[in-house]
């Protein structure tokens, strides 16, 4: 698509003769010789640049500007005069104005302003336009979930989003903390800042340092510039520490001063760098049996234990396998440009009695991969992985876990068949608790104290 170029210029053979080199570099160019004009056509048309003469007619450069700039500030405004004082440069570049030059043009000067200014605007409608998707994916009503435990869940997502506190997030693998996490960032008043994420898992723990904290030239072999760490990228926005379980000893003690201090230094470096950041830590592992082990700083664990949001796995919250299913197929549908009725009884059955050991991206996976394969429009069993499909796997699980209760009171066992009878019940209702209740003799309020009991 080719840029548009409004040239505002009284003389007539300058006019022109602009208009012509711009036609044959590619650009779109409309024509005005006053004010007045420039004004009827920037209204009526959107412009990528605005290259125009200081004076004109019925009013200077620097009034137009004014106004143009208060209806469009992104406006991208070149100014050209000849009279190129320290001044007038400088008033226009106060206003708002792109560039400043002189007459008579250079024109390769000109066309290499033009094309820097066209990139620029480029880049800003690329940002506003991923900001605006980014906060429409990862706002918190978009993860899916209807049961108590991940109602709870979205509700300290509310109360803690636009505070500052730090936020611990814990769960199973595959049950979505890194959501959570964007969510309570693009909810928070520091959603126009950078949300920075690190896996401290991923990284060796020779080059973890550097990658969090940055380092200085020559602070190590290799390190030929200077490079800025993730705290420095973050500041004023949110830093996302993934697998936080993981992080060496020798880091959390930095880390704990950052925490404090709000300030660290880069590897090789004696400069302190203040930073304003708002931290998210995420962790699968037993922190506090960590902490026996003298692996993990407890003073660090208080620190990022302030607002504690604790994601339960898919297992306990069988009422939510149903609706991440039909996001799942509707989602992958439209990916794959296919048109899907929906997953057959069957098929449905077979994903609530499946434990997910590998939580919501287990199930994720599972449906994009039916979506694939399938060759109707109905996702039928033959259309799941194969290793879904092993005959009356949930009923192999419930007797693996009642084979072993020599060990238990009878009280104990009497609970142990009471919850695997209860879930099977929500199993074969899909997780409709009004039918399992019916299945079951119990009201729906006993049956909905059970399920908070058992911490379905």
């Amino acid at each position: 698509m080719k840029s548009n170029i409004l040239v505002v210029e009284d003389d007539i053979n300058t006019l022109n003769g602009l208009a012509d080199i711009l036609n044959e570099e590619n650009f779109e160019v409309s024509k005005a010789t006053n004010a007045k004009q420039a004004l009827t056509n920037f209204k009526k048309n959107s412009f990528n640049v605005i290259l125009m003469d200081y004076l004109l007619p019925d009013q200077d450069g620097l009034e137009l500007s004014k106004t143009i700039l208060h209806e469009q500030p992104e406006a991208k405004i070149i100014m050209m005069t000849a009279f190129g004082t320290v001044k007038n440069a400088v008033n226009a570049m106060k206003i708002g104005i792109y560039d400043y030059l002189t007459k008579p043009v250079d024109l390769d000067e000109l066309l290499i302003v033009i094309r820097r200014a066209i990139k620029e605007q480029n880049l800003i409608s690329e940002n506003v336009a991923l900001k605006s998707k980014i906060t429409q994916i990862y706002r918190f009503e978009n993860i899916i979930g209807v049961s108590g435990k991940m109602q709870e869940v979205f509700q300290k997502v509310v109360k803690v989003a636009n505070t500052d506190a730090t936020v611990l997030l814990r769960g199973e693998s595959g049950t979505g903390k890194e959501l959570i996490a964007r969510a309570i960032h693009y909810q928070s008043i520091r959603k126009e800042a950078p949300l920075v994420e690190i896996n401290c898992a991923s990284i060796p723990e020779n080059l973890l340092e550097s990658e969090i904290f940055g380092h200085e030239k020559g602070a190590f072999t290799g390190a030929y510039k200077m490079k800025k760490g993730k705290f420095e990228i973050a500041h004023n926005g949110t830093i996302f520490l993934d697998e936080i379980g993981d992080l060496p000893l020798g880091l959390q003690s930095k880390l704990l001063r950052v925490l404090q201090e709000r300030s660290f230094t880069r590897v090789g470096g004696v400069d302190n760098i203040e930073v304003d950041v708002r931290l998210i830590a995420a962790t699968n592992s037993d922190l506090e049996k960590i902490m026996e082990e003298k692996k993990f700083r407890e003073d660090l664990y208080y620190r990022l234990n302030v607002v504690p949001i604790l994601i339960p796995p898919l297992r306990e919250r069988i009422e939510d396998i149903g609706v991440l299913t039909d996001h799942f197929v509707q989602k992958y549908a439209r990916k794959n440009n296919r048109n899907f009725v929906g997953l057959s009884d069957s098929a449905r059955q077979l994903l609530m009695g499946y434990e997910w050991p590998g939580n919501v991206r287990e199930l994720e996976n599972a449906i994009e991969n039916a979506i694939i394969m399938c060759e109707s429009d109905i996702v039928k069993p033959d259309d799941l992985p194969g290793y879904l499909r092993v005959r009356d796997k949930s009923k192999i699980a419930i007797e693996k876990k009642l084979e072993d209760t020599k060990h238990l009171s009878f009280k104990e066992k009497l609970e142990l068949y009471e919850k695997e009878i209860i879930r099977q019940a929500l199993i074969e209702t899909n997780g409709n608790k009004t039918q399992a209740a019916k299945k079951l003799g119990f009201t729906l309020r006993t049956l909905r104290n059970k399920v908070n009991k058992h911490n379905f």
